[in-house]
Protein backbone atom coordinates (compact mmCIF):
# COMPACT_ATOMS: atom_id res chain seq x y z
CA UNK A 1 0.00 0.00 0.00
CA UNK A 2 3.18 2.27 0.33
CA UNK A 3 2.10 3.30 -3.37
CA UNK A 4 -0.11 5.96 -2.11
CA UNK A 5 2.57 8.37 -0.58
CA UNK A 6 3.71 8.87 -4.06
CA UNK A 7 2.01 12.14 -5.92
CA UNK A 8 2.91 13.85 -8.78
CA UNK A 9 4.72 17.23 -8.37
CA UNK A 10 2.07 19.52 -10.20
CA UNK A 11 -0.93 18.24 -8.17
CA UNK A 12 1.05 18.97 -4.59
CA UNK A 13 2.05 22.40 -5.95
CA UNK A 14 -1.38 23.50 -6.54
CA UNK A 15 -2.42 22.31 -3.40
CA UNK A 16 0.05 24.11 -1.63
CA UNK A 17 -1.38 27.25 -3.23
CA UNK A 18 -4.94 26.48 -2.31
CA UNK A 19 -3.22 25.90 1.17
CA UNK A 20 -1.45 29.21 1.10
CA UNK A 21 -4.61 30.68 0.50
CA UNK A 22 -7.05 29.33 3.06
CA UNK A 23 -4.32 29.76 6.12
CA UNK A 24 -3.79 33.36 4.57
CA UNK A 25 -0.16 35.34 4.11
CA UNK A 26 0.85 35.58 7.45
CA UNK A 27 2.65 32.29 7.77
CA UNK A 28 5.62 33.94 9.39
CA UNK A 29 3.30 35.34 12.05
CA UNK A 30 4.29 34.11 15.97
CA UNK A 31 1.48 33.28 18.33
CA UNK A 32 2.11 36.61 20.01
CA UNK A 33 1.54 38.76 16.90
CA UNK A 34 -1.78 36.71 16.44
CA UNK A 35 -2.55 37.46 19.74
CA UNK A 36 -1.91 41.11 19.71
CA UNK A 37 -4.63 40.64 16.11
CA UNK A 38 -7.06 39.73 18.60
CA UNK A 39 -6.60 35.77 18.55
CA UNK A 40 -5.12 32.53 17.08
CA UNK A 41 -5.33 30.24 14.28
CA UNK A 42 -5.93 26.33 14.20
CA UNK A 43 -5.30 25.23 11.16
CA UNK A 44 -5.84 21.54 10.27
CA UNK A 45 -5.17 18.65 7.53
CA UNK A 46 -7.89 16.46 7.16
CA UNK A 47 -9.63 13.77 4.85
CA UNK A 48 -12.28 14.87 2.21
CA UNK A 49 -14.31 12.87 3.92
CA UNK A 50 -14.32 14.54 7.30
CA UNK A 51 -15.08 17.99 5.42
CA UNK A 52 -18.95 17.54 7.29
CA UNK A 53 -18.13 16.09 10.32
CA UNK A 54 -15.09 18.82 11.02
CA UNK A 55 -17.16 21.47 9.79
CA UNK A 56 -19.33 20.82 12.21
CA UNK A 57 -16.41 20.49 15.41
CA UNK A 58 -15.06 23.60 14.24
CA UNK A 59 -17.52 25.75 14.82
CA UNK A 60 -17.78 24.08 18.38
CA UNK A 61 -13.63 24.27 18.92
CA UNK A 62 -14.46 28.00 17.69
CA UNK A 63 -17.38 28.15 20.58
CA UNK A 64 -15.69 26.98 23.44
CA UNK A 65 -11.82 28.92 22.59
CA UNK A 66 -12.71 32.43 22.14
CA UNK A 67 -10.70 34.36 19.86
CA UNK A 68 -9.49 31.45 17.85
CA UNK A 69 -10.48 30.69 14.32
CA UNK A 70 -10.30 27.32 13.23
CA UNK A 71 -9.37 26.83 9.15
CA UNK A 72 -9.41 23.43 8.08
CA UNK A 73 -8.22 22.23 4.09
CA UNK A 74 -9.93 19.12 3.03
CA UNK A 75 -8.01 16.77 0.37
CA UNK A 76 -7.11 13.91 -0.30
CA UNK A 77 -4.93 12.13 2.52
CA UNK A 78 -1.83 11.55 0.38
CA UNK A 79 -2.35 14.73 -1.08
CA UNK A 80 -2.05 16.37 2.81
CA UNK A 81 0.80 14.13 3.47
CA UNK A 82 2.85 15.55 0.29
CA UNK A 83 1.89 18.92 1.57
CA UNK A 84 3.11 18.07 5.33
CA UNK A 85 6.56 17.09 3.96
CA UNK A 86 6.76 20.34 1.83
CA UNK A 87 6.65 22.51 5.09
CA UNK A 88 2.34 22.97 4.78
CA UNK A 89 2.06 25.09 8.16
CA UNK A 90 -0.61 23.28 10.36
CA UNK A 91 -1.66 21.79 13.46
CA UNK A 92 -3.01 18.53 13.31
CA UNK A 93 -3.62 15.98 10.75
CA UNK A 94 -6.40 14.01 10.44
CA UNK A 95 -5.94 11.13 7.60
CA UNK A 96 -8.06 8.43 6.41
CA UNK A 97 -5.40 5.49 6.44
CA UNK A 98 -2.88 4.74 8.48
CA UNK A 99 -0.34 4.43 5.83
CA UNK A 100 -0.66 8.14 5.18
CA UNK A 101 -0.15 8.65 8.78
CA UNK A 102 2.80 6.26 9.52
CA UNK A 103 4.95 7.75 6.91
CA UNK A 104 4.43 11.21 8.61
CA UNK A 105 4.94 9.35 12.05
CA UNK A 106 8.71 7.94 9.69
CA UNK A 107 9.47 11.50 8.33
CA UNK A 108 9.23 12.77 11.85
CA UNK A 109 6.52 15.58 10.74
CA UNK A 110 4.22 14.02 14.12
CA UNK A 111 4.72 15.33 17.70
CA UNK A 112 3.65 12.47 19.89
CA UNK A 113 1.68 8.99 19.02
CA UNK A 114 -1.17 9.40 16.82
CA UNK A 115 -4.84 8.45 17.95
CA UNK A 116 -7.11 6.08 16.04
CA UNK A 117 -10.72 8.51 16.12
CA UNK A 118 -13.17 6.78 14.32
CA UNK A 119 -14.04 4.57 11.36
CA UNK A 120 -15.43 4.25 8.25
CA UNK A 121 -17.11 1.81 5.62
CA UNK A 122 -17.07 1.98 1.55
CA UNK A 123 -20.65 1.93 -0.24
CA UNK A 124 -21.49 2.22 -4.00
CA UNK A 125 -23.48 5.44 -4.70
CA UNK A 126 -26.11 5.30 -8.01
CA UNK A 127 -27.98 8.20 -9.57
CA UNK A 128 -31.70 8.49 -7.88
CA UNK A 129 -32.75 7.07 -11.47
CA UNK A 130 -30.29 4.37 -11.55
CA UNK A 131 -30.01 4.23 -15.13
CA UNK A 132 -27.11 1.35 -15.51
CA UNK A 133 -29.84 -0.97 -12.81
CA UNK A 134 -26.67 -1.84 -10.73
CA UNK A 135 -28.87 -3.58 -7.63
CA UNK A 136 -26.09 -5.08 -6.24
CA UNK A 137 -22.65 -4.72 -5.41
CA UNK A 138 -21.72 -7.43 -8.61
CA UNK A 139 -23.60 -5.21 -11.03
CA UNK A 140 -20.43 -2.84 -11.21
CA UNK A 141 -18.96 -4.89 -13.43
CA UNK A 142 -21.32 -5.22 -16.30
CA UNK A 143 -20.21 -4.21 -19.47
CA UNK A 144 -20.93 -0.34 -20.42
CA UNK A 145 -20.98 1.24 -16.97
CA UNK A 146 -19.29 4.19 -16.54
CA UNK A 147 -17.33 4.20 -13.12
CA UNK A 148 -15.72 6.55 -11.54
CA UNK A 149 -13.07 6.20 -8.41
CA UNK A 150 -10.73 8.47 -7.06
CA UNK A 151 -7.04 8.84 -8.44
CA UNK A 152 -4.25 6.34 -7.47
CA UNK A 153 -3.01 6.76 -4.55
CA UNK A 154 -6.26 8.30 -2.57
CA UNK A 155 -7.18 6.02 0.46
CA UNK A 156 -11.10 5.74 -0.87
CA UNK A 157 -9.34 3.95 -3.94
CA UNK A 158 -6.82 1.82 -2.56
CA UNK A 159 -10.16 0.08 -0.32
CA UNK A 160 -11.93 0.38 -3.70
CA UNK A 161 -9.07 -2.29 -5.21
CA UNK A 162 -8.51 -4.45 -2.09
CA UNK A 163 -12.69 -4.77 -1.90
CA UNK A 164 -12.42 -5.83 -5.39
CA UNK A 165 -9.27 -8.30 -4.92
CA UNK A 166 -11.35 -10.01 -1.96
CA UNK A 167 -14.59 -9.98 -4.57
CA UNK A 168 -12.33 -12.51 -6.75
CA UNK A 169 -12.87 -15.51 -4.49
CA UNK A 170 -17.01 -14.78 -4.62
CA UNK A 171 -17.41 -13.60 -8.09
CA UNK A 172 -14.95 -15.18 -10.17
CA UNK A 173 -11.18 -14.09 -11.14
CA UNK A 174 -11.73 -11.56 -13.93
CA UNK A 175 -14.15 -9.96 -11.38
CA UNK A 176 -11.96 -6.68 -10.72
CA UNK A 177 -10.63 -6.72 -14.21
CA UNK A 178 -14.45 -6.25 -15.40
CA UNK A 179 -15.37 -3.76 -13.08
CA UNK A 180 -11.53 -1.88 -13.46
CA UNK A 181 -12.08 -1.64 -17.28
CA UNK A 182 -15.77 0.53 -16.38
CA UNK A 183 -13.70 3.07 -15.28
CA UNK A 184 -13.78 5.90 -16.99
CA UNK A 185 -12.61 8.95 -14.29
CA UNK A 186 -10.45 9.09 -12.17
CA UNK A 187 -10.74 12.19 -9.65
CA UNK A 188 -8.58 14.21 -6.96
CA UNK A 189 -10.30 12.98 -4.01
CA UNK A 190 -13.70 10.54 -3.05
CA UNK A 191 -16.02 13.80 -2.93
CA UNK A 192 -14.88 14.80 -6.06
CA UNK A 193 -16.16 11.14 -7.62
CA UNK A 194 -19.33 10.91 -5.21
CA UNK A 195 -19.97 14.76 -7.42
CA UNK A 196 -19.64 12.43 -10.84
CA UNK A 197 -22.63 10.52 -9.90
CA UNK A 198 -24.47 12.94 -7.96
CA UNK A 199 -24.36 15.58 -11.53
CA UNK A 200 -25.57 12.27 -13.17
CA UNK A 201 -22.23 12.24 -15.22
CA UNK A 202 -21.14 8.70 -14.18
CA UNK A 203 -23.21 5.10 -13.11
CA UNK A 204 -21.10 4.35 -9.70
CA UNK A 205 -18.78 4.95 -8.09
CA UNK A 206 -17.19 3.77 -4.70
CA UNK A 207 -17.26 6.21 -1.54
CA UNK A 208 -17.36 6.11 2.65
CA UNK A 209 -20.69 5.82 4.09
CA UNK A 210 -20.13 9.24 5.43
CA UNK A 211 -20.24 10.85 1.71
CA UNK A 212 -24.24 9.51 1.96
CA UNK A 213 -24.82 13.20 3.15
CA UNK A 214 -28.13 14.61 3.85
CA UNK A 215 -27.52 17.51 0.90
CA UNK A 216 -27.25 14.39 -1.72
CA UNK A 217 -29.84 11.98 -0.80
CA UNK A 218 -32.74 13.39 -2.97
CA UNK A 219 -30.23 12.12 -5.89
CA UNK A 220 -28.45 8.97 -4.98
CA UNK A 221 -28.87 5.87 -4.18
CA UNK A 222 -26.85 3.09 -1.74
CA UNK A 223 -25.88 -0.05 -2.93
CA UNK A 224 -24.48 -1.88 -0.15
CA UNK A 225 -20.85 -4.10 -0.14
CA UNK A 226 -21.28 -7.02 1.31
CA UNK A 227 -20.58 -7.45 4.95
CA UNK A 228 -17.88 -9.82 4.42
CA UNK A 229 -16.08 -8.29 0.98
CA UNK A 230 -15.80 -4.57 2.54
CA UNK A 231 -13.26 -3.17 4.57
CA UNK A 232 -13.09 -1.14 7.93
CA UNK A 233 -11.14 2.04 7.24
CA UNK A 234 -9.02 3.53 10.43
CA UNK A 235 -8.90 7.17 10.64
CA UNK A 236 -6.06 8.24 12.28
CA UNK A 237 -5.03 11.64 14.18
CA UNK A 238 -2.39 13.85 15.33
CA UNK A 239 -0.73 17.02 16.47
CA UNK A 240 1.73 18.24 14.10
CA UNK A 241 5.62 18.79 14.87
CA UNK A 242 6.70 22.25 15.11
CA UNK A 243 2.92 23.70 15.38
CA UNK A 244 2.69 27.44 16.25
CA UNK A 245 -0.47 26.18 18.40
CA UNK A 246 0.83 23.27 20.11
CA UNK A 247 -2.00 23.79 22.68
CA UNK A 248 -4.69 24.06 20.59
CA UNK A 249 -3.57 21.56 18.49
CA UNK A 250 -4.19 19.58 21.76
CA UNK A 251 -7.37 20.44 22.50
CA UNK A 252 -8.72 19.83 19.00
CA UNK A 253 -7.39 16.29 19.28
CA UNK A 254 -9.09 15.93 22.76
CA UNK A 255 -11.98 17.63 21.12
CA UNK A 256 -12.76 14.91 18.35
CA UNK A 257 -11.64 12.26 20.43
CA UNK A 258 -14.36 13.02 23.27
CA UNK A 259 -18.02 11.85 23.54
CA UNK A 260 -19.28 15.33 21.93
CA UNK A 261 -16.70 14.38 19.07
CA UNK A 262 -17.64 10.85 18.58
CA UNK A 263 -20.98 11.91 18.98
CA UNK A 264 -21.09 14.37 15.92
CA UNK A 265 -18.88 11.89 14.17
CA UNK A 266 -21.53 9.08 14.01
CA UNK A 267 -23.96 11.45 13.42
CA UNK A 268 -22.27 11.70 9.71
CA UNK A 269 -22.12 7.94 9.25
CA UNK A 270 -18.85 7.22 10.98
CA UNK A 271 -18.39 4.61 13.15
CA UNK A 272 -16.55 4.77 16.86
CA UNK A 273 -13.44 3.60 16.99
CA UNK A 274 -13.80 1.79 20.33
Amino acid sequence: MSRRVHLCALAASMSMIALAGLTGCGQDNSVAADRANGGETLTILAASSLIDAFGELGKTFEEQNEGVTVKQSFESSSTLLTQIQQGAPAEVFASAAKEEMKTAVKDGLVAGKPEVFVKNREIIMVPKDNPAGIREFRDVAKPDIKLVLAQKDVPAADYALEILDKANAEYGAGFEKDVLSNVVSREPDVRASVNRVVVGDADATFGYASDYTPDIRGRVKVVPIPPDLNIIATYPIAALDGAKSPELAKKWVELVTSKEGQRVLEKWNFESAA
